[in-house]
């Protein structure tokens, strides 16, 4: 199964994508951090038309000639709040509408990352209006905001399958407690959209 003609073209546009659905079944999200306690989670997803992309790493340029940087809107060398980035954002296309799902994983501190989320968010939307303006290509636009905490095995009561909200947030994301290596279903987590 290939992309379809749209969402190729806006996978085009982005020069950190990571993995998609014409060649994988899975989405592995990494923390760059060494400290931290939660550094990878698998988001298991069946073929079809998605793709992911890394904007935290997309945003650091490499010392190279050809310099991998998804943007330089989105560079590390600023302390504004629009120069950050989420771990990940995964787009699912289904009948003419894109799923796009923000995605942070978090160790100890499960705070700080509405700016990370705002970021992206912008940028995303830059990106889908360069689609529109100059592709024309327009979707209508679900937004999924997605923090994974944890790292050691839950301690808590076993989590709902199915996120209880219907709407999130960049303040108020869909929050999931999840061991290091963990393995969910893409389609889990989006599933609270309508």
């Amino acid at each position: 199964m290939a992309l379809s003609a749209a969402l190729a073209k806006l996978n085009d546009l982005l020069s950190c994508v990571t993995y998609n659905g014409a060649k994988h079944s899975h989405v592995l999200i990494e923390e760059c951090d060494a400290l931290s306690a939660l550094k990878k989670v698998i988001l298991m997803a069946p073929s079809g038309d998605w793709f992911s992309f890394n904007p935290d790493k997309g945003r650091a340029c490499q010392r190279t000639q050809k310099c991998p940087v998804m943007s330089p809107l989105l560079s590390t060398d600023s302390h504004h709040k629009h120069h950050r980035a989420c771990d990940c954002v995964v787009v699912v296309h289904r009948q003419g509408q894109l799923t796009v799902a923000y995605i942070d994983l978090k160790s100890k501190n499960k705070n700080g990352y509405a700016d990370q989320f705002k970021s992206t968010r912008q940028f995303m939307r830059y990106a889908l209006g360069l689609l529109e303006e100059f592709h024309q290509e327009r979707f209508e636009i679900q937004e999924r905001y997605i923090i994974l905490h944890g790292g050691k095995a839950p301690s808590l009561p076993k989590t709902p399958t199915v996120p209880k909200t219907r709407k999130t947030t960049p303040e108020h994301p869909y929050k999931r407690q999840v061991q290091d290596g963990a393995k969910l279903y893409l389609k889990e987590l989006l599933a609270s959209n309508p």
